[in-house]
């Protein structure tokens, strides 16, 4: 998998408004895997993960479009940014691989928390 580091500052991005806890994998009795009902936490910190759904404007092969994407982060209270409303990300990093199941190109976005959002600065996260 590469990991590439995405400067927030300069990657404008809007929130949709659309939030979701981000659920422990599980694996079934067939061997699959799934999301779970227990809601994931940070390795680092035990604070909820989060799914913070933003847009962006994308250029590949010269075609402008806008991709939608979920940032997960942790925060110990559910994020609320304003529908359509500029959000910026600490340590914002995106992360590629390969989809075996139709071998196309498949991202995860993760952040280590939200710097700002609404146009008004978050408050530290507390370790």
């Amino acid at each position: 998998m590469a990991t590439f580091a995405v400067d927030s500052n300069r990657q404008q991005m809007m929130a949709t408004g659309v939030v979701e806890p981000v659920n422990e994998w599980i694996e079934t009795a067939d061997g699959k895997r799934r999301p779970g009902d227990v809601q994931a936490r940070d390795e680092n910190t035990g604070a909820p993960l989060w799914g913070v759904e933003v847009v962006y404007q994308s250029v590949s092969w010269g075609r402008v479009s806008t991709e939608s994407v979920k940032v997960t982060v942790p925060a110990r209270e559910m994020p609320a940014p304003s529908l359509f409303s500029p959000i910026k990300f600490e340590d914002l990093v995106a992360s590629v691989r390969v989809d075996k199941r139709n071998n196309g190109l498949s991202t995860s976005w993760e952040a280590s928390g939200i710097a700002e959002m609404s146009g008004a600065k978050v408050q530290p996260k507390a370790a």
